[in-house]
């Protein structure tokens, strides 16, 4: 690992024209059971407020990694002559949020396709990237983009390079958003304030197969007719995939012949909730979402049974799982056996 005259036997930080404050990779006055992971991915005002809502997250810092320039202000990082990435220390406990699920959460939250543009943020120095201090760091970082690459014949811009120092921005960029609430950030305010939801989870929705995840996570509709349960009749349960939450009962689907599931209500009205969806021109629809995952399950339209409450909850198969009867009480769904006798 590269260091500089004015740094210890291992990188350090610091921050601009003050050598006193220089702060080992290390971090031995951190707690023993802490570690330190080093991300960059746009503008670190927005990435550092979004890594403070993980749970297991003790603390963060903004700085400037990988620099030519030692100590570099922002106006020298700004002006591109250090070729420093803005980026963010996580101090966080391995024991509540492992190194590969903060990974996961930094990929979900930017563009990892973007080259050195984050938003509307462009130039060298809000290039995305991972930066180890170990070979079991960099292990993590480069499996997860061989599973994104798997995922999207598209090639990640997400740097896995060994971190060569780190030196922390001036005492204003610190929680920067907490400090200026209405201060710009390229990050989606719900993405921020529903971290902790997603960080639950990241690993499940990493697990998804490319149409799973296009479908849940992108709001992409599934090929009608041809999907895993628009024929699907048997007595069960029909869950989240991601969560495993109980949506929907075999009693109330029905062939409404649209080529998708088709539901007449769910178990429980709370776990859904609905959204305004003008992607089509000129036919509005109501978007469903579940409320605990918040993954895209279909459409609700007013055209269904009037025996039935006249609803149909057009859901995509690629939303759900089917749990059979015989198998809802070795799945921990033994309480909703009684509503199938109904």
């Amino acid at each position: 690992m590269t260091t500089d005259s004015r740094e210890t036997s291992s990188t350090t930080t610091e921050r601009p024209g003050d050598a006193s404050q220089a702060i080992s990779i290390s971090n031995p006055q951190h707690e023993p059971q802490t570690q330190d992971a080093y991300f960059a991915g746009g503008c670190f005002w927005g990435i550092e407020r979004y890594f403070q809502g993980v749970d297991g997250v003790s603390t963060t810092q903004v700085g400037y990694a990988q620099s030519k320039v030692p100590s570099p202000s922002y106006e020298q990082v700004c002006s591109g002559e250090t070729d420093a990435a803005e980026s963010v220390r996580v101090t966080f406990d391995p024991a509540r949020v492992t190194l590969r699920t903060l990974a996961l959460l930094l990929l979900d939250v930017i563009d990892p396709y973007s080259v050195n543009q984050q938003g509307n943020d462009t130039g060298r120095q809000y290039r995305s990237g991972m930066f180890f201090t170990s070979p079991d760091q960099q292990a993590v970082y480069d499996t997860a983009l061989q599973q994104l690459a798997a995922r999207n014949p598209r090639t990640p811009a997400v740097a896995v390079e060994e971190l060569r120092n780190f030196y922390n921005a001036e005492d204003y960029h610190q929680d920067y958003l907490d400090k200026n609430p209405g201060g710009y950030c390229h990050i989606p305010l719900d993405k921020i304030f529903n971290v902790g939801r997603r960080q639950r989870y990241i690993e499940r929705v990493w697990e998804l197969s490319p149409e799973e995840y296009a479908v849940t996570q992108e709001a992409a509709t599934e090929r009608p007719f041809d999907n895993a349960y628009d024929q699907t009749f048997e007595p069960g349960i029909y869950v989240d995939i991601v969560s495993g939450k109980p949506l929907f009962l075999s009693n109330d689907k029905y062939d409404s012949g649209c080529g998708w599931p088709a539901f007449s209500k769910p178990i429980d009205d709370s776990a859904l909730t609905n959204h305004r969806d003008t992607t089509l021109p000129g036919r509005p629809r109501v978007e469903v979402r579940t409320a605990d995952s918040q993954i895209h399950l279909g459409h609700v339209f007013d055209d269904g049974p009037q025996d039935r409450g006249g609803l149909r909850y057009c859901m995509n198969s690629a939303s759900l799982r089917f749990v059979p009867r015989e198998q809802m009480e070795t799945e921990g769904y033994s309480e909703y056996l009684p509503l199938l006798d109904k």
